[in-house]
């Protein structure tokens, strides 16, 4: 591209790529940074508490564990690429390594403060015997945490919604978001979900977002099973991030024949009830969801109105934008322990569950799938079925 034809982007435009491309570079340098700590720890951390003195089992360890980390980033991007059995293993088994990994981590440094305090109050503890408790620690910690990821429950909660009208009052609906469908998650998983939340008899079902997670190409199954909803006041879908990575308009594509509504910035109103949607800004752009709110013809700040939208963001705004309840995910509540001192973090007081402040609720659910491991630690995957009053 010439300096003449460059010179005609806006400077916003080439900002945001740059600032993007930025973003980017410092996250994967972050990212990698703690994958070679974290392996590293790891190592010496066997090597302490299993007394391995042999070359050949050092060499083997260390040898696994530059490949598993390795492994890991090249899975991440061949599977945007490739779609079979093979990449789908290895997918699922790389993902899997980085619960492990966390579990590891978690167990090796309960090892290390014990073997500190046990130094401290002059106590001879075995290291043979601590590192065997952190083995033990890790294989609980995986079996419960995949047992947990597979096996969704219904969290069940009770809304006011200011000037609701009698129509709904007292009515049930299902929300449900981060489902991730692709590589792991698949068909089977996505009938018994819907197959729970029929059980469920909700009078609308609201998805939000990151339905499908961003890899794989098999999605055959999804506008027939969506179609399978038994929701008679309807349902309703908004984008959530992995839809932009995934393609947002191939995500609508697949959607097309499955008879759910699609909220683009826009709303529908049932029986009185605002059911606003906000799609997920596109990547390399920003968008204020209240700003977007304000301008969607008929929305009426004092109605009784309920928001799509997938992440527990702009809280203030929106609040002032006259929302009555917010339905969001995004966060996953951390998934798996410790994450959720993160999530904590950086979603102060809304990462996961009900808030309520004045007229606005706020629900942040965990999550009906996982993404990365399939496995939940101190979370549950859940269908948020929720009574409006």
């Amino acid at each position: 591209m010439d300096a003449v034809k460059l010179s005609q982007f806006p400077k916003t435009l080439i900002f945001a790529i740059l600032s993007h491309m930025l973003q980017s570079f410092i996250f994967a340098l972050t990212a990698v940074g703690i994958l070679v700590v974290s392996h590293i720890f790891l190592y010496v951390s066997f090597l302490k508490f299993f007394t391995i003195e042999s070359s050949g089992i050092r060499h083997l360890i260390g040898g696994m564990l530059i490949f598993f980390p390795l492994g890991l980033i090249g899975i991440q991007i061949l599977a945007h690429y490739f779609d079979t059995a093979i990449s789908r293993g290895l997918f699922y088994f790389f993902s899997l390594w980085f619960g492990i990994l966390t579990a590891l981590i978690t167990g090796f440094l309960i090892a290390w403060i014990l073997t500190g305090a046990g130094s401290f109050l002059h106590i001879n503890i075995s290291p043979l015997a601590i590192g065997i408790m952190a083995a033990a620690f890790t294989v609980l910690y995986g079996v419960c945490g995949i047992w947990n990821a597979y096996h969704p429950v219904v969290k069940e909660i009770t809304v006011t919604v200011k000037n609701l009208s009698a129509e709904w009052k007292g009515k049930k609906v299902v929300h449900v978001s981060d489902i991730h469908l692709g590589f792991i998650w698949g068909e089977t998983f996505f009938e018994k979900l819907i197959t729970d939340i029929n059980g469920l008899h909700p009078e609308a079902v609201f998805i939000t977002g990151d339905l499908f997670d961003g890899t794989g190409d098999k999605f055959d199954y999804v506008a027939n099973d969506l179609s399978k909803l038994a929701a008679p006041r309807g349902t309703f879908f908004v984008t959530g991030n992995h839809e932009t990575y995934f393609g947002v308009e191939k995500s609508y594509s697949l959607l097309k024949n499955s008879g759910i509504t699609i909220l683009k910035d826009e709303m529908k109103k049932v029986d009185g009830l605002e059911i606003v949607g906000v799609s997920y800004a596109e990547r390399m752009t920003k968008k204020s969801v209240a700003d977007t709110i304000r301008k969607i013809p008929g929305y009426d700040p004092e109605g009784a109105s309920i928001l799509l939208y997938h992440e527990p963001s702009q809280i203030d705004e929106i609040k002032k934008a006259g929302i009555k309840l917010e339905l969001s995910g995004h966060t996953h509540a951390g998934q798996i322990f410790p994450y959720r001192f993160i999530t904590s973090l950086v979603y102060p007081g809304v990462d996961y569950g009900l808030h309520t402040d004045g007229d606005y609720n706020i629900y942040t659910t965990s999550g009906a799938g996982t993404w990365g491991p399939t496995m939940r630690v101190g979370t549950d995957s859940e269908i948020v079925l929720i009574t409006l009053e």
